[in-house]
């Protein structure tokens, strides 16, 4: 004779259960975490002259090839604690691209928490300074810009000497 024994344990006593109960929940669960995660920690907004056309995302480079074809350069200088920066140009510039103040914007590559954005005012010898709040320390991309011409390079801070910004090759 055969005898058919049947488990009488109740079903929260069996564990193979419980394991194909934990499967779906920890894949709620992490997937609640990941989402809070992407929310939590977003990406910085882009910066610059970027634009969406229809489907295509261009960047505006008018600015930058104004800087080029006037040869604009400038020099900076950080005598503590203020940023000086001197601009030059082969070419006589008038009020428009010599306005009476200047926008520096000093990105840090990877902390969005230490860029800084300052606005330099003209002095009367020509060039532009302002007073740095903060001590700026390490590597910065510099962006120096008024409306009608930009400048973009990557400096180390402090400097030992003065820094020389000079426009990029002409873009299409």
């Amino acid at each position: 004779m055969s005898y058919v024994t049947t488990d009488t344990k109740p079903w929260y006593k069996h564990p193979w259960l419980w394991l194909l109960i934990m499967i779906p929940v920890v894949s709620v669960i992490l997937s609640f975490t990941m989402l809070w995660v992407a929310v939590v920690n977003k990406d910085p907004e882009v910066e610059g002259n970027w634009h969406k056309n229809r489907k295509a995302i261009e960047q505006d480079f008018s600015r930058d090839n104004y800087a080029s074809a006037l040869t604009i350069t400038a020099r900076l200088d950080v005598i503590a604690p203020n940023l000086v920066v001197h601009i030059d140009s082969p070419y006589k510039l008038d009020a428009k691209a010599l306005p009476d103040t200047l926008t520096v914007n000093l990105s840090h590559p990877t902390n969005q928490t230490k860029d800084v954005a300052l606005t330099l005012k003209k002095s009367v010898d020509g060039s532009y300074s302002t007073t740095l709040s903060n001590q700026v320390l390490g590597r910065y991309y510099v962006d120096i810009s008024t409306s009608e011409w930009r400048l973009n390079d990557m400096v180390v801070f402090p400097l030992d000497a003065s820094h020389i910004v000079k426009p990029a090759p002409l873009s299409p």
